[in-house]
């Protein structure tokens, strides 16, 4: 069957007893098979040497046909220029390290906002271990491997993060026609997690402060920084002076820093200034807390090994200053649901048909709320 193939075609055509093809008038070799299970994938046709070959391209509507049609045509002017469009992805294009670089790319940067994440455990645990091998022969006793060896070093929560990158990678590559069965499919999450509690005392953030107080740039003061605002590493670590309105004293976590994808206004308080106060400011470079002037900081793992071994404390993260500080806050009797507005928490106290209508920012009790956090982290330390 040969048509001009429309989104709108496409949609009508029916699976049958038996798997047919539709030829695409308007680029020639570009088709379109439909199978009785009605899965419906892209192919073009081309001729290389003597032989007639096919490739396949994506499978409807996973990828578009305007996006089929692009690669499809691509495909045909590699063979005009002698080049086997399967053997180049085979060699090139169908690795792990190349896959999963197009991965982060081209769905999780876009769509996650923790991107940065992801791309770091698939690139130490996967792209490290499995780079150079082409995507497809990666099988189910590869993954549980990659997985047992996390728990194996005692890391069983990091071994679900592989787990939940991985599916996702390869979901990715089953829709785009890469794969056809994902290796994930059907393992569970190695380690069934519970949610942290963990709060430090108040002579373990004074140690802490302490201890940072004694540090070089960047963690003296982005470690104390993580306490005195209450927000997330992410959001902190990406600061830029540009956020900032020092006269108003408030920090803007622009829309696409924040993890609710809304702007968020944070009010800063007395410790929080005198830390930004002590931070070098270096010429035509944004960032905030940065080592190359051209990116923000890294090595959170170290820093906090090191900040840990000298204070004399354990067994908590980076994160676990945001819960002391809201757990501070509410200690000092401010509202939980102005401990909420501060955290940037959408649901919680205020949820349902409430906050649909209470659209009241809460600005001036957020601002009392850190200050009198601030005033205690003063007294601390």
């Amino acid at each position: 069957m040969r048509k001009a193939l429309s989104a709108k075609a496409i949609e009508t055509f029916k699976p049958q007893t038996k798997r047919y093809e539709v030829h695409d008038l308007l680029c020639p070799g570009f088709s379109l098979r439909v199978f009785p299970t009605g899965r419906k994938v892209f192919t073009v046709k081309y001729r290389y040497g003597l032989k007639q070959r096919r490739l396949s391209i994506g499978v409807h509507p996973r990828i578009s046909l305007l996006q089929a049609r692009d690669k499809a045509i691509e495909a045909l002017r590699l063979v005009d220029e002698g080049i086997d469009p399967a053997a180049r992805r085979r060699q090139l294009g169908m690795t792990v390290e190349a896959i999963c670089g197009d991965f982060i790319r081209q769905y999780a940067r876009p769509r996650n906002r923790s991107w940065r994440e992801a791309e770091r455990i698939l690139q130490r645990e996967f792209v490290a271990v499995h780079g150079q091998r082409d995507i497809r022969e990666i099988m189910r006793h590869d993954i549980l491997e990659l997985m047992d060896g996390a728990i194996e070093r005692g890391a069983s929560y990091q071994a679900n993060r592989i787990h939940s990158n991985l599916r996702k990678l390869f979901n990715w590559c089953v829709e785009r026609g890469i794969v056809d069965v994902s290796p994930v499919m059907g393992i569970k999450p190695p380690t069934r997690e519970q949610a942290r509690e963990r709060v430090l005392t108040d002579d373990e953030i004074l140690a802490v402060l302490q201890v940072c107080s004694r540090d070089a740039y960047p963690f003296r003061q982005f470690v104390p920084l993580l306490l005195a605002t209450a927000q997330r590493r992410g959001e902190v670590s990406q600061m830029k002076w540009s956020h900032f309105d020092l006269d108003a004293k408030q920090w803007v976590i622009p829309a696409d820093l924040s993890k609710n994808g809304k702007p968020h206004v944070v009010p800063l308080n007395d410790f929080a200034l005198r830390l930004l106060a002590e931070v070098p400011r270096f010429p035509d470079c944004d960032w905030v807390f940065t080592t190359t002037r051209r990116s923000p900081i890294s090595g959170f793992s170290k820093a906090l090994r090191h900040i840990q071994t000298e204070s004399e404390t354990s067994e908590w993260r980076l994160h676990d200053l945001r819960r002391t500080a809201a757990s501070g806050m509410a200690r000092a009797g401010i509202a939980p649901h102005v401990v909420e507005k501060v955290l940037n928490h959408i649901s919680g106290t205020i949820s349902g048909v409430a906050a649909v209508y209470n659209r009241y920012g809460y600005d001036a009790e957020r601002r009392d709320a850190l200050d009198k956090w601030g005033s205690f982290l003063n007294g601390l330390a």
